[in-house]
């Protein structure tokens, strides 16, 4: 035992008497006291030494004694500036505290968690019913049983969401972390603590940025819809053009049964071209709000696409070539997949409209679990800095008034709700974007 460990050099010498070494030495005071009586009990029984041994005891037990009441002292300041150290990081987090005593069902609310439902702590009793009441009806259940099941040690943890009843009136959103905090000898749990938090500005805002990105879904889908405007009467007005030409000499063949057929097969297919060229406009412009992910096949939903870019890419004379293979049935909303596809065959028309060689590819097949495809133009590869933008809002390399730099960021957020990934495939030696579906369906159509 060393000497700055508050034992005198007197004592230490008794101690080598006795032949101790330091991992002998007791710690706490009882067992000091009952040490001491050793050491006197011991050399009680030499007269020589019984006076040093009795100023060895009496010093020895007071310098122990203020040991102990320092150590409590540093024991209990370490402990305030533990405890007020906790306040100002609960302060700072903005987290409520409650704090419930299993044995007495007594649960005790600190001044934030009174404040996040609008309460001062006086205004609040301080027991458990408190926070029944308080308490969606729909929710109370859910929440108790959690709480019951991490009192008999079910689970470790207490963690959930739920909504309370604002003294305003209004339904707030809580999100309450808990856990066992003190147990007896037995394993018996005695102290269940735990913060609330505050979601309700987060989940506003949560909301508020759905709204926005759903605004500018529309309005992507609207700019789509503007540069396809242009040819749309176009199309519609050929087949027209049929029905009222076939129509207006069709009298004529109604004794010649070959020609009159032919001249209503014409009326009926150039109907029938009208009627997809509506439908898909119609279907185009349905709000987000209805969409729904069910098994489609990949290459009706191409079908689709390709009437509504045919004007497109028949204005700047870009073929759409299509190459599908196998049973592609994935889970998806095919307006949202529409979208993908028109955005990115869209943008590979932009690029290669002044090229000499101009040309979209669509090709999917099936691949291990999961299905690719990849929207292939004649363009050059993209430049490697580029890559990391390209799906950034408002990112664009298009000359002003030709794009809002939306198109891939949008199809990027709508890929991401198929659990489906896009990446720029640079094994090709034009530019390729490579989509992969994960979630894929049992039946061939939907």
């Amino acid at each position: 035992m060393r000497e700055d460990q508050g034992l005198s050099p007197l004592l230490m010498r008794q101690l080598r008497k006795l032949a101790l070494s330091e991992s002998d030495l007791p710690k706490d005071l009882q067992t000091w006291k009952d040490f001491l009586i050793r050491i006197n009990k011991t050399y009680g029984e030499y007269d020589e030494a019984r006076i040093s041994s009795d100023n060895v005891l009496a010093v020895s037990l007071y310098e122990m004694e203020l040991m102990q009441q320092e150590r409590a002292k540093i024991n209990a300041d370490t402990l305030n500036e533990l405890n007020a150290n906790l306040s100002l990081v609960l302060q700072a987090s903005d987290l409520g505290v409650w704090d419930w005593n299993l044995e007495t069902n007594q649960v005790i609310y600190d001044t934030r968690w009174c404040e996040i439902l609008g309460y001062s702590t006086d205004e609040l009793e301080q027991k458990l019913q408190t926070f029944k009441d308080l308490t969606h009806p729909e929710d109370t259940d859910r929440v108790f049983k959690l709480a019951q099941e991490c009192i008999e040690k079910k689970v470790e943890k207490f963690d959930i969401k739920f909504q309370m009843n604002h003294k305003n009136g209004q339904w707030i959103h809580i999100h309450a972390k808990g856990k066992i905090t003190k147990i007896n000898d037995e394993g018996k749990p005695l102290r269940f603590m735990g913060t609330h938090n505050d979601l309700t500005e987060e989940i506003r805002i949560q909301k508020e940025v759905e709204l926005q990105k759903n605004k500018l879904f529309h309005q992507s889908k609207l700019a789509s819809l503007g540069e396809m405007s242009a040819g749309i009467a176009h199309e519609v007005n050929n087949p027209l053009a049929i029905i009222a030409g076939s129509a207006e000499i069709i009298e004529i063949f109604k004794d010649n049964p070959a020609k009159f057929n032919a001249k209503k097969e014409s009326i009926l297919k150039s109907c029938d071209r009208i009627s997809k060229i509506l439908s898909g406009l119609k279907k185009f412009s349905r709000s987000a709000e209805q969409n729904q992910q069910r098994i489609f096949n990949l290459g009706s939903v191409i079908d689709e696409v390709m009437i509504l870019t045919d004007i497109k890419s028949s204005r700047f004379m870009t073929p759409i070539i299509k190459e599908c293979a196998g049973d592609l049935s994935i889970v998806c909303d095919d307006l949202g997949i529409e979208q993908v596809l028109i955005n990115l065959i869209n943008n590979a028309i932009d690029a290669v409209k002044k090229n000499d060689e101009k040309w979209v590819k669509i090709t999917a097949h099936k691949e291990d679990h999961h299905v690719l495809l990849r929207v292939i133009d004649s363009g050059p590869v993209i430049p490697p800095e580029l890559e990391n933008k390209i799906f950034d809002p408002f990112f664009t390399t298009k000359s002003v008034g030709e794009g809002t730099g939306l198109g891939l960021s949008i199809t990027k957020g709508i890929l991401d709700e198929h659990q489906a990934t896009i990446v720029l495939n640079r094994t090709f030696s034009t530019t390729c974007f490579e989509i992969k579906f994960v979630n894929l369906g049992n039946n061939s159509d939907d």
